[in-house]
């Protein structure tokens, strides 16, 4: 139990904690104690809604006992255990098993990792290893601008948007090649949907054939757009992107780390096309981001294209503990229908949304799947311009101020709360946002 005061914290914290994406020696400012369902409790007692389940992860909100325990449970059990080498132990045969059940069909094979980023990285190095093994020197992966797939060098490189000047102070991987995304409202080409003939997903193959189709080995994307914005595609961009990589013999990489575990009212976002990714990274989610664990999800060709091979891993791959927890997050999720409650909430979210923010003079357009919407804000909906950033930025420091904790890049601010949230609390959040849109100048 802590005994120190605020101000002592505080210093504490400045002293010893470097923040990620926060000024280094700037104080943190607020402490949080404690969290419950979908609210977090400050030091001083003060409590938010938790309007980002943190970063789009605490997906069944906090204090979930069944997790809990079964983390516990797992600790007297066998507290650690590498999956190197010929090693294995039941809590992850039991996880993997249980993933098989959820993940779309035909990708029933689990590469484990410590978390997203390294659940990408790991989806880069399979897909490499899969045309070295078919005796092609195909290398070069496609990603879109404005795309988030993590903080390791591979994953940093894929990523599309800029990122504080954090990627001015590494050299980022060759091979790496940025399209436009969907991004219907700004469209990259000029185009209005649905006239548009879906030139984002269509630019996919333009780009193969100037890269040479004999170098590229694989797209990647996130079935939703996150850290960019939480924009949505339109509904023909993925069967489309699909289409294209069979064609041309690419390799198609689902990046479901924000989407995956019943984000956008399906338990994984592609389900929503009815499309099937050759790989699938996952993360966040898959424990409800109880203890860190993720994994890469492959087909049955690139399985059995590479029996005999010898992949790397990491130190806390298959960690018992976080097996184990995600094997309860994926019981709760299926048992409690996760997914169908947040279709409801979520169109009850939208539809407030558009009766109520889209007739306010700075909200331009809202678009969204399940929970993980974006409110598109604007200084003139005509024109489409910018709000003037010092503006944009009173935004989330007014809802904090209020109660919600909230997210926002560029343009948009995002509403991706824990999938366990109720009407009444979705209400709360909308009702916190309303008039600090509404003010808007």
């Amino acid at each position: 139990m802590n005994k120190r005061s605020l101000e002592e914290l505080i210093k504490l914290d400045r002293e010893h904690i470097i923040h990620p994406h926060h000024p280094i020696g700037e104080e943190c400012g607020i402490i949080i104690a404690s969290g419950h369902g979908v609210w977090l409790r400050d030091i001083e007692g003060r409590e938010y809604i938790d309007g980002r389940s943190q970063l789009t992860c605490v997906n069944l909100g906090y204090g979930r006992r069944e997790v809990v325990d079964a983390i516990k449970e797992q600790l007297d059990i066998l507290p650690y255990l590498s999956i190197f080498y010929h090693f294995s132990h039941p809590a992850i045969i039991e996880c993997a098993t249980r993933l098989a059940e959820v993940t779309p069909g035909g990708l029933n094979h689990f590469s484990f990792t410590s978390g997203g980023s390294e659940s990408i990285e790991s989806a880069f190095m399979i897909a490499r290893l899969f045309w070295h093994l078919r005796g092609k020197p195909k290398n070069k992966i496609i990603s879109l601008y404005r795309s988030y797939h993590g903080n390791t060098l591979g994953a940093m490189s894929a990523t599309g948007m800029p990122m504080g000047g954090l990627e001015s102070m590494v050299a980022l991987s060759p091979g790496f090649i940025h399209i436009p995304p969907y991004y219907c409202y700004r469209c990259s080409f000029g185009k209005e949907y649905p006239d548009c003939d879906i030139k984002c997903a269509r630019f996919l193959a333009e780009t193969i054939e100037s890269e040479g189709p004999e170098s590229v080995a694989a797209f990647i994307a996130e079935p939703v757009i996150g850290v960019g914005g939480y924009i949505s595609p339109p509904p023909e961009y993925w069967p489309i992107v699909r289409q294209i990589c069979t064609d041309y013999d690419v390799l198609l990489i689902a990046d479901e780390v924000m989407t995956g575990f019943c984000r956008t009212g399906r338990f994984f976002a592609v389900e929503h096309w009815g499309i099937k990714p050759d790989m699938m990274a996952m993360g966040k989610g898959i424990t409800s981001s109880y203890v860190p664990f993720g994994a890469v999800a492959i087909s049955d060709e690139i399985y059995e294209q590479s029996k005999g091979a010898h992949l790397s891993g990491f130190t806390h791959a298959g960690h018992p503990i976080a097996a184990a927890a995600a094997c309860k997050a994926i019981e709760i999720y299926v048992k409690e229908r996760v997914a169908e409650h947040v279709t409801q909430v979520a169109k009850h979210v939208l539809e407030r949304l558009d009766n109520e923010f889209k007739s306010l003079p700075c909200v331009a357009d809202v678009n969204g799947l399940g929970l993980m919407i974006g409110i598109e804000v604007v200084k003139d909906k005509a024109t489409k311009a910018p709000l003037d950033p010092k503006v944009m930025g009173t935004i989330l420091p007014h809802a904090l101020a209020n109660g919600l904790i909230t997210r926002g890049r560029g343009t948009r601010v995002a509403l991706c709360p824990p999938l366990t949230i109720t009407m009444e609390e979705a209400d709360k959040v909308l009702d916190i946002l309303y008039p600090i849109l509404a003010d808007l100048k």
